[in-house]
């Protein structure tokens, strides 16, 4: 590994770590698959032997809000993880903290729970023991010759795909990959069978891609398996291209902070999946660069633990570097203050969401020296967009903050965007 300068635009600079090279292994992947297809199960079965299905049925069916949750302790794990083994699975699974929150926060729904705290424990240690069992496996299938002699025999396609959006025809990418076994998981095929991207995000991947020259739709497959293995959409929630662009002419914004090969609206960024993600601009994560100068979007998965130590990150940062440095922040308002100014102005939380109390990180940004100025948006007034599906979405996201703090002095405002589209 190596730290490395990237400077974009003669105004933004910041300095990454440069780690291995990893070719994609598209076998490899579908086993990694299959493992967490496995955990998803099994952390179902647990959850629902230990709470039943009421608590995890409040918004969604009990199977989604579960494989959510799963989701949430990945991103989770993968903020505070090297990447020095496995690129899917990280070996820093003992950390369930996140797991312990969400878990007892539900328990809310269901007043017949009691000894919640001993039922959570256990079902955590379990899923760990579990977890870990699965790295087990994957790692003698590493090195084993079923895998070592046919992880060549695949052969992965691409077709035109129509699709309708909002009563227009949008053309997607649908790629199919060849293999000589069956997929007995049924979640794990349905994925498969539905690993799609708009031809226009598909071109800009293309443009943008420093790999070998024959493998890029490999590793555009790859990207696309593993953010829908995760069941992660709602993670990878970005703010409007539009607006962005609006960012960049107004404040010279041309950084995403939290983004994907897919999902960014700039060509550079920080993702999870560095070992991808490489070829198409990303840097890595955003726990592991220093920004030295530029203007930053800092829009994280909606999880308290990664928007916490985040913005910690953002305030060590203003703190420390000299050179000018400015960060355009959209975080969900979670604090219960803003969350009592949006009842009262807009009474637009049709369910009890997860009570953070005062959630002190925002009040410490928003009183921080480095403070320039904020908006409270309700969530009928912010679409954000899933760039795979080409999807919008607001009513059933979070009300929004977006806030900006710098170190040096800033002449625009954001008083007048627009962060809605119908």
């Amino acid at each position: 590994m190596s730290k490395k300068n990237l400077q974009i635009d003669n105004s933004t600079i910041l300095e990454y770590t440069e780690k291995k090279n990893n070719i994609v292994e598209p076998l490899l992947e579908i086993y990694k698959g299959k493992l967490y297809c496995n955990i998803i199960r099994y952390f179902i079965t647990e959850c629902i032997k230990t709470f039943g299905t009421k608590i995890f049925s409040i918004k969604k069916s009990y199977q989604r809000t579960i494989t959510n949750i799963l989701s949430s302790w990945m991103f989770s794990l993968y903020s505070t993880y090297d990447f020095s083994e496995d690129f899917f699975f990280p070996n820093n699974y003992h950390n369930t903290s996140i797991l312990y929150i969400i878990l007892s926060d539900l328990c809310k729904y269901d007043h017949t729970i009691t000894n919640k705290e001993t039922m959570i424990e256990r079902l955590l240690n379990n899923l760990v023991i579990y977890y870990k069992n699965q790295l087990d496996i994957l790692k003698r299938y590493n090195s084993s010759d079923l895998y070592n002699n046919n992880k060549n025999n695949f052969k992965i396609n691409k077709c035109i795909y129509d699709q309708k959006r909002y009563s227009k025809s949008v053309l997607f990418y649908k790629f199919t990959i060849t293999i000589k076994y069956n997929i007995r998981d049924k979640r794990l095929q349905n994925i498969l069978d539905n690993i799609l991207i708009p031809i226009s995000i598909y071109d800009k991947l293309s443009n943008n891609y420093t790999g070998p020259k024959d493998l890029v739709d490999n590793y555009i497959w790859a990207i696309i398996y593993r953010y829908q293995l995760l069941g992660s959409n709602n993670h990878q929630l970005a703010v409007l291209p539009n607006t962005m662009e609006q960012l960049k002419n107004d404040f010279n914004l041309n950084f995403e902070c939290f983004a994907s090969a897919i999902n960014s609206t700039f060509a550079n960024y920080c993702s999870i999946y560095y070992d991808l993600e490489k070829y198409f601009g990303s840097v890595g994560s955003f726990f592991d660069i220093t920004p030295i100068k530029g203007t930053f979007g800092f829009n994280p998965p909606y999880q308290t633990d990664i928007i916490t130590n985040g913005l910690t990150r953002v305030l060590e940062l203003l703190n420390n570097i000299e050179e000018e440095l400015t960060f355009i922040i959209t975080i969900p308002i979670w604090d219960a203050k803003g969350k009592q100014i949006m009842l009262e102005k807009y009474n637009n939380e049709k369910y009890t969401s997860i009570d953070y109390g005062e959630f002190k990180i925002i009040d410490t940004i928003l009183s921080c020296k480095f403070f320039k100025e904020s908006r409270m948006i309700s969530k009928e007034q912010f679409t954000y967009i899933d760039h795979n599906f080409l999807l919008f979405k607001n009513k059933t996201i979070q009300n929004t903050y977006v806030i900006i703090l710098s170190n040096a002095t800033i002449n625009k405002t954001i008083e007048h965007y627009d962060f809605f589209t119908n």
